[in-house]
């Protein structure tokens, strides 16, 4: 399945330094000649990799949404209401 092949590539992108330098050459290129770059690479590596799978995969993590409890998490639980900043109370109101 391409998607497991994709993640096998990241996995061992995360652990091999040659591929990862390999990888370094695609920064900073357009979109689409970066993925197709990165899809050659994934090639050479043994995956089948192809610029839809990746495409499908970036959309899919950018589609993903957190719940609220993750979201207070990443913002560690603050926030910014009218009358300054503060925790929001068991109702989920700031205080004002």
């Amino acid at each position: 399945m391409p998607i497991d092949d994709l993640k096998a590539f990241f996995a061992k992108l995360e652990t091999d330094a040659d591929l990862q330098e390999q990888a370094r050459a695609f920064q900073g290129s357009p979109d689409d000649e970066r993925v197709a770059g990165l899809c050659r690479l994934a090639a050479d590596a043994g995956f089948t990799v192809t610029p839809e799978d990746w495409k499908s995969a970036a959309a899919g993590s950018a589609a993903a949404e957190l719940d609220d409890e993750s979201l207070r998490a990443v913002v560690g639980g603050w926030c910014s209401s009218p009358g300054g900043f503060g925790r929001p109370n068991t109702e989920g109101e700031f205080p004002g």
